[in-house]
């Protein structure tokens, strides 16, 4: 599966380049994406994929420490992890500008970091740049979440 969602990110991260030096949001084909409920609504699925992630990452945590293992719930991370970057391209086929393109920019790198993490060695060098990243992501979809419900 972190195979799969490091070529989906990639895949996503490509598309939305293009998207943005093309101009592809304004095609008709893409016209659906500045629907504004819509963009709630896909925007709504996105954050929820990234809170679940972090809900499934903080019970882990708390569980761990009962006995569980990490085995049960990575499978559903990486789940979630490969619906990601469609999430993304299905709000917006394009980046934006200032925040608006460092949030799918951060987001779409913590998921390659996090799809490298197999084996004792990917672990101890790619952990730290998921995890800041992560946190940074979820601080970015905070801030995106509140600018949207102030200014619109």
């Amino acid at each position: 599966m972190r195979k799969a969602a490091r070529y989906l990110t990639w895949m996503a991260a490509i598309a939305m380049a293009l998207g943005w030096c093309c101009g592809w949001d304004q095609l008709d084909a893409f016209r659906f994406q500045s629907d504004r409920t819509f963009r709630n609504i896909s925007g709504l699925a996105v954050a929820g994929i990234i809170l679940f992630q972090w809900g499934l990452t903080l019970g882990r945590t708390v569980f761990q420490r009962n006995g569980s293992q990490w085995g049960g719930w990575i499978n559903w991370h990486l789940r979630s992890a490969i619906v990601m970057p469609l999430a993304v391209l299905v709000h917006s086929i394009s980046l934006g500008w200032g925040l608006l393109a460092l949030l799918p920019i951060t987001l779409l790198a913590t998921a390659h970091f996090g799809s490298l993490l197999e084996g004792e060695a990917a672990i101890r060098k790619h952990l730290k740049y998921h995890i800041a990243l992560s946190a940074v992501t979820l601080a970015l979809t905070v801030v995106h979440a509140w600018t949207v419900l102030v200014f619109n």
